[in-house]
C-alpha cells in the first residue's frame, strides 16, 4: 500500500512489509516509562492494522487511528474491538493531509497531547508538489500546546537498499521548520516483521526514533 504516491501499490494488508503483528516497541517502551499523561488524548497517524493503537487506547482516555487505507481502518477497529477498548478508541479511514474537522466520538477536536508516528511521515513528505513547511503546520495543529510527537521514520544510515524511506539526521531535525522543539532523537532498528526476516540480514532496517514537543502549556 503506497496511496501517497502517484502510483500507489496496492495489496492485501497481511503483506505489508512493516506489519510486525505487534504494537511498536519504540511506543511500548515510550508508554510503560510513563511518559503519556495523565487523562492523554492520543493519535495515531498511519494505524495500519491497529495493533499500537489498541495499545495507545488502552493507555489514554481516549485514541483515535487514521489510515488513509480503508482495509487498514477496518482492520484497526476489528483489533480495538477483540482488545476491548472501543469506548476509547477508534479508527478513522482519511487522509492525513485532510484531514476532516468533526468532533471525534469522545467529543473533542483534533488537538491530541500525545501523537505517534510510525513510518506516516516520511511517506507522505513525497506527495508530489506537498510543501515541506505545510506539511510541518499539518502536523503541529494536531498537537496542544506542550503536546509530544513520538516520530519513527527510516534512516539514510541503512546500509542496504531496503527497508523504509530513508531520512538523514539533518532532515529529521529540520522535518518541523521550527514548529516543534525536537527534544530527543536517537538511532533504532525497526521491529521485525516476516518480510523483514525473509530478507535474511542480521537486523531489521535501520531507523530514526525521535520525541517532539509543541511550544507552550506544561513543560513536564
Amino acid at each position: 500500500f503506497a496511496p501517497h504516491l502517484a502510483n500507489g501499490a496496492t495489496g492485501s494488508p497481511e503483506l505489508l512489509p512493516w506489519r510486525s503483528f505487534a504494537p511498536a516497541s519504540q511506543l511500548r517502551t515510550y508508554v510503560d516509562a510513563g511518559r503519556l499523561p495523565k487523562g492523554c488524548r492520543s493519535l495515531e497517524l498511519g494505524c495500519g492494522n491497529g495493533e499500537s493503537l489498541a495499545l495507545l487506547a488502552s493507555r489514554s482516555s481516549f485514541a483515535c487511528g487514521v489510515d488513509v487505507v480503508p482495509a487498514s481502518a477496518e482492520d484497526s477497529n476489528r483489533v480495538l474491538r477483540e482488545a476491548g477498548v472501543t469506548e476509547r478508541g477508534v479508527a478513522v479511514c482519511a487522509d492525513v493531509l485532510a484531514l476532516p474537522r468533526e468532533p471525534l466520538p469522545d467529543g473533542g477536536g483534533w488537538e491530541f497531547d500525545f501523537v505517534f508516528d510510525c513510518q506516516c511521515f516520511h511517506c507522505v513528505r513525497q506527495v508530489p508538489g506537498l510543501d515541506a513547511m505545510e506539511l510541518a503546520r499539518i502536523y503541529a495543529g494536531l498537537l496542544r500546546p506542550g503536546g509530544r510527537l513520538l516520530l519513527l521514520t527510516g534512516s539514510a544510515d541503512e546500509p542496504t537498499a531496503r527497508g523504509p524511506e530513508r531520512l538523514t539526521r539533518e532532515e529529521v531535525l529540520g522535518a518541523f521548520g521550527g514548529l516543534l522543539e525536537c527534544e530527543e532523537l536517537s538511532a533504532t532498528h525497526f521491529d521485525w516483521t516476516p518480510a523483514y526476516k525473509r530478507q535474511g540480514l542480521p537486523d531489521p532496517p535501520l531507523g530514526w526514533l525521535s520525541v517532539w514537543r509543541k511550544p507552550g502549556g506544561a513543560t513536564s
